[in-house]
């Protein structure tokens, strides 16, 4: 007589569960911070106000940073994609390009704010600019933290498609920060 081998139990998924509670709470932080950016400069744009000096935000490092956040979305997918698969090589190759776009966005706006030599304390426009810039900066740091975390398990062998919620909570925190970014870059650096 065959024995059946019941399925292994299903995990709970409370760590995607709290990963979109605390998403959510960084989201409604950067909510607050451009009602507050956009409320401003709606006030100091109607008086006929200059909001930042001639020049100072250029179109060109924004998109770049875009593109490079737009990429790391489509990394971090194929990440979560490998993991669902068992596929540690691309799992591991895709957290590392994505931790790696993910620096290359943080050195890109240090750059850039270096560049431009706007002091934090110049206007009300610059320091929000430096509040929202850098707290999506901190964001994006963190997360490469995290997937650095997560590339360290997958090195060690345990990260499978039955462990897969670290992966996927990664991710969302991940596209959190994308989207954030596309607020940045369409409400700060296009629209100034």
């Amino acid at each position: 007589m065959a024995s059946t081998v019941p399925a292994a139990p299903t995990r709970p998924r409370t760590l995607v569960v709290a990963s979109a509670f605390g998403t959510g709470s960084v989201v409604m932080y950067f909510g607050c911070l451009f009602a507050l950016y956009f409320s401003i400069r709606h006030d100091a744009m109607a008086w006929g106000a200059q909001w930042y000096p001639e020049g100072a935000i250029q179109l060109v490092p924004g998109g770049m940073n875009m593109s490079t956040m737009a990429m790391s979305a489509i990394t971090m997918g194929w990440a979560v994609h490998a993991v669902l698969n068992d596929d540690r090589i691309h799992a591991m190759i895709a957290m590392a390009l994505t931790a790696v776009l993910g620096i290359a966005m943080v050195n890109q706006t240090v750059f850039y704010f270096k560049d431009i030599g706007l002091p934090i304390d110049a206007s009300e426009a610059a320091t929000l600019l430096f509040t929202i810039v850098g707290s999506h900066m901190v964001m994006v740091a963190i997360g490469v933290l995290w997937l650095g975390l997560l590339l360290l398990r997958a090195l060690g062998g345990q990260d499978t498609s039955r462990h897969r919620d670290l992966v996927s909570a990664a991710a969302l925190y991940w596209y959190a920060s994308v989207a954030v970014y596309s607020v940045i870059w369409i409400g700060i650096y296009i629209a100034k």
